[in-house]
């Protein structure tokens, strides 16, 4: 059977934060790829940052779907819709950048020769 889910740690504001990534699935996966393919380097982080606004803002929203926020209560996924499940990421770029390249990383694991997970 396939793993498909990874729990990584973030720092978010001061302190670390846990949270569950889920593989995106077939047809995301094949999106991705498409998106990617175009990009002029191997760098996971500079293709995903090269992206035009439009396709960035795309990929976000897909990846941040399949990330799940780690809380006492139980995981929460940190974005479902247009709604945040932690409502802290909603103005945090930099944590919502980083889950969403851990989440094309883990997707795409092997795919890239620097695919490796960036944390």
């Amino acid at each position: 059977m396939r793993t498909i889910l990874k729990n990584i740690s973030l720092p978010v504001g001061d302190t670390k934060q846990d949270f569950r990534l889920t593989k995106l699935d077939a047809f995301s996966g094949v999106w991705l790829l498409k998106l990617l393919s175009h990009a002029a380097t191997d760098n996971l982080q500079d293709l995903i940052l090269s992206l035009p606004e439009n396709d960035l803002n795309s990929l976000m929203r897909v990846c941040l779907r399949s990330a799940f926020a780690l809380l006492p209560a139980g995981p929460i996924r940190v974005l479902e819709g247009d709604n945040w499940g932690l409502p802290d990421l909603e103005h945090d770029a930099w944590t919502c950048l980083k889950l969403t390249i851990e989440v094309v990383s883990w997707t795409l694991e092997g795919f890239f020769p620097e695919s490796g997970s960036p944390s």
